[in-house]
């Protein structure tokens, strides 16, 4: 009896084994339920026979029958290993799903760390912005005396201011680091005065400032420049109202 208990353990595991795939794998599944099937018809029969002994000899009878273990079918397997699949998958991608989240944190965290921040962009030089300056004006040569002994053979550039001589504003930016501003006088004299080219865009100005002798009153005449470009000043006749 204990070999036939061994036996059929044995034949169950067989049967309820996980399938692997291979032909040994499914051969002996299909041995273990033929020869179960087998053990189950043979004990059949042997309680048939039992039974109609003891209705033979008048005593109660009782079916003895031992329960077939479940087959699998075919489908079984196939919908396990089919769902077994299905939830890896699942399972893969989700664990994707998670490091990919988990990855773009860890960029988007760097990026935040690492990423500079946008510098200002960079000032015009003074030369340049002295360029911008006179765009409006005209180059002349057309300079009182002395002039170039402050101009240092740089370029003069020259505009019209309203005085009653019609003096005329002059400017220039000797060795690039000066700027200075003139006013010329129709009688060949003229007034100026000079500051540091970076400075003066740095939010200074420059004035001029000069009495001019003609007509029948002197006139005092003070202009400023401003770095935008803008003149502010005027005149007045010296010892009278003006105008």
């Amino acid at each position: 009896m204990q070999a036939e208990d061994d036996e059929r353990r044995d034949l169950e595991r067989a049967l309820y084994a996980r399938p692997s795939g291979d032909a040994g794998s499914e051969t002996r599944r299909r041995e273990a339920v033929r020869r179960l099937r087998a053990a189950a018809d043979g004990a059949g029969a042997d309680g048939a026979s039992g039974a109609d002994a003891e209705a033979t000899d008048g005593a109660p009878t009782r079916e003895r029958s031992t329960p077939l273990p479940a087959v699998p079918t075919p489908a079984e397997p196939a919908r396990r290993t089919t769902a077994r699949i299905a939830l890896i998958a699942a399972g893969a991608l989700l664990g994707g799903l998670v490091l990919g989240a988990v990855a773009s944190s860890f960029a988007l965290d760097d990026r935040a760390v690492t990423a500079p921040t946008g510098s200002p962009s960079p000032t015009a030089r003074p030369a340049d912005r002295f360029e911008e300056l006179v765009a409006g004006w005209e180059a002349t040569t057309d300079l009182p005396t002395g002039l170039s002994l402050i101009t240092a053979g740089a370029e003069v550039y020259s505009t019209q201011f309203l005085t009653p001589e019609g003096d005329r504003l002059l400017l220039a930016a000797p060795n690039g680091t000066t700027i200075c501003l003139a006013l010329g006088r129709a009688d060949g004299t003229f007034s100026a005065g000079c500051t540091g080219l970076r400075a003066f865009f740095d939010g200074g100005s420059l004035e001029v400032v000069g009495t001019g002798s003609g007509g029948e009153s002197p006139a005092y005449t003070r202009v400023a420049l401003r770095p935008d470009g803008s003149l502010e000043g005027g005149f007045q006749f010296v010892g009278g109202s003006a105008p």
